[in-house]
């Protein structure tokens, strides 16, 4: 692939256990990545089976996982939360300040990490995972760069929306099923009724 590729299959053969595969053959090449889906839960189900493989645990030359969740805790599933950024700048805080290593399902989201702390771990992840609208609104992600962005479920998702995490890097995979719902549905009856 020299700028783009193209995975493309039915519901269940496994496009996203494909698209896991990548992303870790990708940094076992010494490459970053960005993966996003337009919603939080396709990007949690990319998590997921990234921690299945084993991917998700700290990384031994940088002592910083190799994979981190950004966006709203509170929309991440309870595995994807075991990787996402506040929790994981907030335990690194809280382990400096008090000389011991704690767990990060001791830490509460009311430990708000400093911007350096979550700085310092985005940049040394390997694999960042976020929503589409996420990625250019975040200021966390404003001045990373990214070898590679994997946009899961990229039939659902409008061409602006993926235009700012495409921007993130020079080559794309846009994984998804072009005959699957499209971004923006249009119904006649939804129409009449005042609902486009």
């Amino acid at each position: 692939m020299n700028d783009y590729t193209i995975i493309q299959g039915l519901p269940g053969t496994g496009k996203t256990s494909t698209l896991s595969f990548i992303a870790r053959l990708l940094v076992a090449r010494g490459k970053r990545v960005l993966i996003t889906s337009y919603t939080n839960n396709a990007v949690d189900n990319v998590v997921i089976k990234l921690a299945e493989s084993g991917v998700c645990e700290d990384d031994e030359s940088l002592g910083f996982p190799r994979v981190v969740r950004i966006g709203p805790r509170y929309s991440c599933h309870e595995l994807a939360r075991l990787v996402h950024v506040h929790d994981i700048a907030s335990s690194r805080e809280h382990s400096r300040a008090s000389g011991v290593k704690s767990s990060i399902a001791t830490q509460t989201s009311s430990n708000l990490p400093c911007a350096e702390s979550l700085s310092r771990v985005i940049s040394n992840a390997r694999i960042v995972c976020s929503t589409v609208l996420t990625v250019p609104r975040s200021p966390l992600l404003a001045k990373e760069s990214f070898d590679v962005v994997i946009v899961d479920e990229a039939g659902q998702t409008s061409q602006p929306a993926i235009l700012g995490a495409l921007m993130a890097a020079n080559t794309f995979v846009l994984v998804g099923d072009h005959k699957q719902l499209p971004p923006l549905v249009s119904s006649e009856i939804a129409q009449v009724g005042g609902r486009f």
